[in-house]
């Protein structure tokens, strides 16, 4: 994918942000081939919009292909939240744990183990809300995705656990519920087991190379499959000893 490439998947992922207006697709000579073409179409969304970035979105657990998409400072909330359908209309619905850098991280620093990460960040719970800029969602390449924040929307955040190190990541017990509605429940349930795994893969990522201020969030993929909650859905989340988040959607 050439810069002239990158320059107009950017465009017209920055316009249908900005006007609300979805994509069918993008045009031939825009679409990623790769996951570096993505992440170069983020860079260049980011730019053009003058956007904050607030955390990343991330999946995979090996360095070498991990994946990530920028959240945007914007779209942070704190739980209770109350946010406009029409700003997120896919309406889609993930619990997950997010770990919060308590210190900066340097581009060229990519020596990582599990007991170095629980040093130095935070685990808070957090509802990502996922959201698209293409008119089908399913239909639309995985590429084309990531290249649009790896489809986030939004985040609803809830309050940091200090002894979050005391807590079996890999068996923490979940609940999702739309409206009163139980749409997912277990024990566990994280695609990789550890979320931690998922973390360490992106900062050890010899692709990444960026600079992580302290108080950046890495969300590490849902504990509940994806739900999609309706206009006018309160969306309840309990993890655990993380407590519970809730965010409604306008009509």
């Amino acid at each position: 994918m050439d810069e002239s490439g990158i320059e107009r998947a950017a465009q017209l992922l920055n316009a249908a942000r900005s006007s609300r207006r979805l994509l069918a697709a993008l045009p031939e000579e825009a679409r990623p081939q790769s996951f570096a073409d993505a992440a170069a179409v983020q860079e260049r969304v980011l730019a053009l919009s003058g956007e904050k970035v607030a955390g990343y979105k991330l999946a995979g657990t090996d360095p070498a292909s991990v994946m990530w998409g920028a959240v945007l400072a914007s779209r942070v909330f704190a739980s209770p939240a109350t946010i406009e359908a029409d700003l997120v209309p896919l309406l889609g619905v993930e619990l997950e744990i997010a770990f919060r850098l308590d210190r900066e991280v340097a581009a060229d620093d990519l020596d990582w183990d599990a007991a170095r990460f629980d040093s130095m960040v935070t685990a808070l719970p957090l509802i990502e809300i996922v959201d698209t800029r293409f008119a089908s969602y399913r239909s639309t390449p995985l590429l084309h995705r990531a290249a649009d924040f790896m489809s986030n929307g939004a985040v609803v955040t809830g309050p940091a656990l200090p002894d979050w190190r005391s807590v079996d990541l890999e068996r923490l017990p979940v609940r999702l519920s739309l409206s009163g509605r139980v749409v997912a429940e277990g024990i566990g349930g994280h695609g990789d087991g550890d979320p931690r795994r998922t973390a360490l893969a992106f900062l050890a990522a010899p692709a990444q190379g960026r600079r992580l201020p302290a108080g950046t969030f890495l969300t590490t993929g849902t504990y509940t499959g994806l739900q999609f909650a309706e206009r006018g859905d309160r969306v309840e989340a309990d993890a655990g000893p993380f407590g519970r988040l809730e965010v409604a959607f306008s009509r």
